[in-house]
């Protein structure tokens, strides 16, 4: 009882622990605003002109034929050290710094030809120090999947403060993004552990996938990380792959999670989502159509994807009563709004914040709250091998005091047959000593008289206590202790019939598991003894046992165990019953003697 009430105390505190650092975490990236002079030695190259006429970045230019060349030229005067900082979104570019070429990306054969675009790929460039004004150059082509040119600003400054900038403009996607991919792959560890609880080890495998996807997008995405990882084809499929496929892990985790009623329907989206996915990746491969182009498509089907979630959600817990549909409502419906936001954003808002920011706050609330509910998910996993093994205990012992009672009835009617075939033998009896004695056989008649006199054989055991059940669980061990030859072996409690509020099972637990344990441990002891005396005081019961043992085995907690596979839980089931009823217990080993040494009370009233 008490070791469920740490648990549970432990489990509480570090999930308070969880929302308070992912609190701060998010507050801190959301109220934190830089001072410009933090980034003074980092210059934005917005003013540009391209065909003569002069455009400002960012910008978008619309209604292109694929691959249609367009420059851009503007003046810098870089300081010693400087780099330029280049963003370029399925464009290839050339950089060239007064007509000498200093980056190029994306041209013929450097990237997989089925791509049809390049990779989204970000750049720190070194410039050559002249110490004077020199004239930059960009030459872009423009997508062959998309009609729209997207030319993005370029920064001049140091590395360390172009990095510094982007930080604080990007840093929270980023670290945001190493949280989900460490916390699925943790669940999805984890999920090993819970395996052999059927589906509730599943369920934290698709739960740690669903992170793990919605990591990877927006790792893949975040544009920090092409800093880091000079691998923008790795980077672009992590992304796209990540965002088509999160919400198929999110619909196998409802699925087992919930039980929901729609079940054929759920399972129909998900496989509808697991084809577009393959088809989606089929057609990049065959340099039909890329990614970034079907991604239109999912922008519509993922909301839907979880706003379905979230109704299924809502209908189980109205209709049904479904009370893991009840938890689950807010985290769908907060992620579904956030879906819906970020699409929103998209193509109608286009609010200025990062890219992806309403679907990672939504992600944060969804990832928060459900592993709150899964802290206490898994305390009580944790604790149902236990609870099902101290219900087993009882049950065996209840099947016990079953099997004593029948045998104790039977008994009873044996003697009350025996009685009967007495009193039949009685007159038969009767008759032989009075035809004796008519004889005057009288040397005859005594010896009749000694043969009837004879002991009986089949003589029961006396009783050890006035409680019924509890007398019948103490005289099975008893008769176990004679028959395993243990000849020294005494009980004497005083339990009364009626023990007040404590139930008469669990004093049969008590008695039968210390019984129990105590002949296992006379089997191979020398000299082997059992006794144990029950007395009532006040309202308490003390129950106090002494028993020889061969050899102990300790925990490394300092306790005792039971040498059984497993290592038995009679023990914990006495402790565990023993403070349900106000009591307490204490096991000691003389290894001096080699005497094991019980006593627990309760208190009956």
């Amino acid at each position: 009882m008490r070791a469920d009430k740490m648990r549970r105390t432990v489990t509480a505190a570090l999930s308070l622990l969880f929302l308070v650092i992912l609190a701060l975490l998010f507050c801190s990236v959301l109220l934190f605003r830089p001072r410009t002079k933090q980034h003074d030695g980092v210059e934005t190259v917005s003013d540009w002109s391209m065909d003569g006429e002069s455009i400002r970045l960012p910008r978008s230019i619309s209604r292109l034929s694929p691959r249609t060349p367009l420059t851009l030229t503007a003046q810098a005067r870089p300081k010693a050290g400087d780099y330029l900082y280049i963003k370029t979104v399925y464009t290839p570019v050339k950089l060239y710094a007064d007509g000498h070429l200093i980056f190029q990306y994306g041209q013929d054969g450097d990237f997989p030809a089925f791509l049809l675009d390049p990779p989204t790929k970000t750049a720190l460039v070194a410039l050559p120090e002249t110490g004077r004004e020199m004239t930059l150059t960009l030459e872009y082509l423009s997508p062959s999947q998309r009609k729209t040119a997207a030319l993005h600003p370029v920064l001049l400054g140091s590395p360390a403060e172009i990095i510094a900038r982007l930080f604080s403009e990007m840093g929270f996607s980023l670290f945001f993004s190493v949280f989900l991919l460490a916390l699925g792959l943790i669940m999805a560890l984890v999920s090993l552990i819970f395996l052999r609880f059927g589906s509730s080890g599943t369920a934290f495998f698709w739960l740690g996938l669903f992170s793990l996807c919605a990591g990877a997008w927006s790792f893949g995405e975040c544009n920090l990380t092409g800093l880091f990882i000079d691998n923008p084809l790795f980077l672009y499929l992590l992304a796209f792959l990540g965002l088509f496929s999160f919400a198929i892990p999110l619909l196998l985790f409802v699925l087992v999670v919930l039980r929901p009623h729609a079940r054929p329907l759920l399972e129909m989206l998900c496989a509808f989502m697991g084809f577009c996915v393959c088809g989606a990746a089929l057609l990049q491969l065959l340099g039909i159509m890329s990614l970034s182009r079907s991604m239109y498509l999912f922008h519509v089907l993922t909301p839907a994807c979880l706003c379905a979630l979230a109704g299924t959600a809502l209908w189980e817990s109205i209709r049904f009563r479904n009370r893991m549909a009840r938890r689950l409502l807010w985290p769908m419906a907060a992620l579904a709004l956030s879906a819906l936001l970020e699409a929103g954003n998209y193509y109608l808002f286009r609010l200025n914040v990062q890219k992806s920011f309403f679907f990672q706050v939504g992600v944060l609330v969804f990832v928060t709250m459900v592993s709150i509910q899964c802290g206490y998910f898994m305390a009580e996993m944790l604790a149902l091998p236990e609870e099902n093994h101290r219900l087993e205990k009882e049950l065996s012992l209840l099947e016990m005091q079953v099997r004593m009672q029948e045998e104790h009835y039977r008994r009873i009617t044996e003697a009350a047959m025996q009685e009967k075939q007495q009193r039949h033998d009685f007159r038969h009896h009767i008759a032989a000593l009075r035809g004796l004695l008519e004889k005057g056989e009288t040397h005859a008649a005594a010896v009749y008289l000694d043969a009837l006199a004879a002991p009986s054989t089949g003589e029961s055991l006396p009783p050890v206590c006035r409680n019924e059940t509890v007398n019948a669980v103490a005289l099975y061990y008893l008769d176990m202790a004679a028959r395993s030859g243990i000849t020294d072996c005494s009980i004497r409690l005083d339990i009364p019939e009626a023990a007040g509020r404590v139930p008469v099972h669990a004093l049969c637990i008590v008695v039968g598991n210390l019984l129990e344990n105590a002949v296992t441990a006379c089997a191979e002891a020398d000299a082997p003894f059992i006794r144990m005396r029950g007395r009532l005081a006040d309202g308490i019961l003390t129950i106090v046992m002494d028993n020889r043992y061969a050899k102990i085995h300790r925990t490394p907690e300092g306790g005792f165990s039971s040498g059984k596979p497993g290592g038995g839980i009679g023990l914990r089931s006495v402790r565990s019953i023993a403070e349900k009823y106000g009591g307490g217990c204490r096991f000691e080993a003389a290894e001096a003697d080699m005497v094991f040494s019980s006593s627990v009370y309760l208190r009956l009233d």
